[in-house]
């Protein structure tokens, strides 16, 4: 399961990254909504490639229809063939999923729901601004709800108890290598995993351990313990489909770690830990229907970010899915907060959140939409520098 979006080219006159991108989820917004209004294949293609050029002003590709010079939406490619939609329709679909996209894009700085938004929408509708079946067509695209969410994380194994027992002991300065096999020894699945982990290409030694207690010794309890509690969690994440997801979270744990150890802010065990599950919602979307992932990955590969073609195809996020696995595993709610919010860090108190966001941040996932604000707001919350969370380098994930 990929964490970035697919790089894609664009016949947009503009080389500005961003307003390709943002004419890339314009493009993928209209194209949702016509299907829900019965646009056949060829319409929602050149929908696409209308919307791929619609913030194009001066010098078009070609001259722009009359009827569309009369939208703030002029776009290069004019509807001709029979069958097609008016230009006039095309340019109003256009408009209204400009502003649904610009609304999300507005989220680090006004927080609002998948439904909010459509609310918005449709008080513009009723004002004339907007068409409101164009509206009722983008409130009818989610293909997933919370409640199937629920059904999903209901079938999601429990939380591996191993994990918690491992952080806990990272914490006991007395801790040794006898109380990490009884550990081991509570968990069949675990005795195989750990010993695998534990000689996995992370480590830098030529001599494989043949115990855990001969790892203790080499590589000291507390990464020990790391790695039983990683490999407690590893089992869930055994499909190649989202392996990937796998390797982004351990990549996080590892860099969460040492922001708790460079801030003095939040325990380190907890923060890899927190890292360890801050995406066990996208694991959860995973498991949803195959029509919904299969759409998912087709937005990625049109070049939109996993955060927005999560709200577009489900009307929420992984961090809403993760926060109803957190509830359904009976975890602490600072871990579930900092879950719930480690994308949003503006919109809570957690030290935890912080971490994570810049966690994320610092593994280059590229799941959201870039915010200085934000980066700012954690960044300052947690007293680093921007010289300090530079330096902060990706130490490899266990594999």
């Amino acid at each position: 399961m990929r964490t970035q979006p697919t790089p894609v080219e664009t016949k947009a006159v503009y080389d500005e990254p961003a307003i390709q991108a943002h004419c890339r989820r314009v493009g993928a917004t209209a194209v949702e909504v016509a299907r829900k209004l019965g646009w056949k294949g060829e319409q929602q293609r050149a929908l696409r490639a209308a919307a791929d050029s619609h913030h194009i002003f001066a010098n078009p590709v070609e001259p722009l229809p009359p009827r569309l010079m009369e939208h703030i939406w002029g776009f290069a490619a004019k509807p001709s063939a029979v069958g097609d939609p008016p230009g006039e329709e095309v340019a109003k679909l256009l408009e209204m999923s400009c502003f649904f996209v610009e609304r999300w894009e507005f989220l680090p700085y006004e927080a609002a729901r998948f439904e909010q938004m459509i609310e918005e929408l449709r008080f513009m509708a009723r004002d004339g601004f907007l068409e409101s079946a164009h509206v009722e067509g983008l409130a009818r695209v989610p293909r997933a709800s919370l409640e199937e969410v629920k059904a999903v994380v209901s079938k999601l194994p429990v939380f591996p108890a191993a994990a918690l027992k491992a952080m806990q002991l990272a914490r006991n300065p007395m801790a040794g290598a006898v109380q990490l096999e009884q550990i081991v020894g509570t968990d069949t699945v675990l005795a195989g995993e750990a010993p695998r982990m534990a000689n996995s290409p992370f480590d830098a030694s030529t001599t494989p351990y043949r115990s855990i207690r001969q790892a203790a010794a080499a590589m000291g309890i507390p990464e020990c313990c790391r790695i039983l509690s990683a490999a407690a969690f590893r089992p869930m994440f055994q499909s190649p489909l989202i392996r990937p997801l796998w390797r982004h979270s351990m990549e996080v744990a590892r860099i969460a770690e040492l922001l708790a150890r460079q801030t003095r802010k939040a325990e380190p065990e907890e923060a890899f830990l927190a890292g360890l599950i801050h995406d066990i919602g996208r694991l959860a979307l995973w498991k949803l229907p195959a029509r919904l992932t299969a759409h998912h990955t087709a937005l990625l590969d049109h070049g939109c970010e996993p955060m927005f073609a999560e709200v577009l195809l489900c009307g929420f996020d992984h961090c809403s899915a993760g926060r109803e696995v957190m509830r359904h595993w009976g975890l602490p709610d600072r871990l579930a907060e900092a879950v719930e919010y480690h994308h949003q860090p503006e919109q809570s108190d957690s030290v935890l959140a912080q971490v994570l966001y810049l966690a994320d941040h610092c593994s280059g996932s590229q799941e959201d939409l870039p915010s200085m604000a934000r980066l700012r707001h954690a960044r300052e919350r947690l007293g680093l520098t921007s010289e300090q969370l530079r330096a902060i380098s990706s130490p490899l994930p266990l594999s």
